[in-house]
């Protein structure tokens, strides 16, 4: 994973004031600069981060993570905090505190304040079947193997020995919806990546989304994944894993290693799965699952 230091954060460079210009609402707080967008509750690469909160719960976990920076929180929950709150970070107020984000993050995108990747993708000898299609702005490794209308999307890194079989889509751009402040169902564009560790095995009609905001979605070396697998924006799947028909990954789950999903299971975000734990069939894990169990069931529960 070397490769990785070589290439630019998915950061932004901007800070509180133009943040409240660009929205037309008001800020509270010092005037500090902000690289990234993210999740409060998400693990966070950038220093200054801009997040927003709708609940009290919520509020807590933000005043825990060091990286946020600044919220976008609404009336009733800037009216409750006390003086030590208001200058621990700044804040932004909206009545609409999660349209308002998203505004924003799309907003920052049409200006151009993510990096596009948009180097011509040196194909290192990779064998291409037909109908594939190979973006611009993919790093390859060799020896690599694409089967048939599978597609490589920007912002992918790709290690050494892998094959990947048809129709399958690699970095895609994931689902993550919010309403907006009409009440409309809004998809939200995804800015991150996608990293293929070395020596694996993806079959046919396989989905990988690429990260939110920032970071990868990880498939580390040796992982191999069967037909129909569907993995979520920043999901992290550990060395030798095997993920089997049809199993689902929301988005932000991890796998340890050397663990086996079998098929029609599916992992709830953000739920991580112990290394050399097995996942039954159809089973559907809603919480942690400790190293070396298996569980079954809906929802799942350990079994011997």
């Amino acid at each position: 994973m070397e490769i990785l230091s070589k290439l630019p954060k998915v950061l932004i460079r901007t800070d509180v004031a133009e943040i409240s210009r660009i929205l037309g609402v008001p800020v509270e707080g010092a005037n500090i600069e902000i690289n990234g967008l993210n999740l409060c509750n998400r693990s966070i690469i950038a220093e200054n981060t801009l997040s927003y909160c709708t609940s009290p719960k919520y509020l807590k976990v933000a005043e825990q993570n060091p990286r946020v920076k600044a919220l976008i929180v609404t009336p009733e929950i800037y009216d409750s905090l006390d003086e030590k709150q208001r200058n621990h970070i700044s804040y932004i107020v909206s009545t609409q505190p999660e349209a308002t984000f998203y505004q924003l993050f799309e907003i920052l995108q049409n200006k151009g304040c993510y990096p596009k990747y948009d180097w011509k993708t040196d194909l290192c000898g990779a064998i291409v079947s037909k109908g594939a299609v190979v973006e611009n702005g993919v790093i390859l490794g060799k020896n690599c193997k694409i089967g048939c209308n599978s597609v490589i999307c920007s912002g992918t890194i790709i290690g050494d020995n892998v094959t990947i079989g048809n129709c399958s889509v690699i970095g895609s751009n994931g689902f993550q919806l919010i309403r907006d402040a009409e009440g409309k169902n809004m998809v939200i564009n995804h800015v991150g990546r996608t990293y293929i560790g070395n020596n694996v095995t993806i079959a046919d009609n396989v989905t990988i989304d690429r990260s939110l905001f920032e970071s990868y979605t990880f498939v580390n070396d040796y992982v191999k994944i069967d037909n129909h697998v569907h993995v979520a924006h920043n999901c992290m799947i550990g060395e030798n894993s095997v993920l089997t028909a049809g199993a689902i990954l929301f988005g932000s789950s991890e796998i340890g290693k050397d663990v086996w999903v079998a098929p029609g299971s599916s992992i709830m975000n953000r739920v991580k799965i112990g290394d050399g734990a097995m996942v039954c069939a159809s089973t559907f894990v809603m919480r942690n699952v400790k190293p070396y169990t298996k569980v079954f069931g809906i929802p799942a529960v350990a079994i011997d």
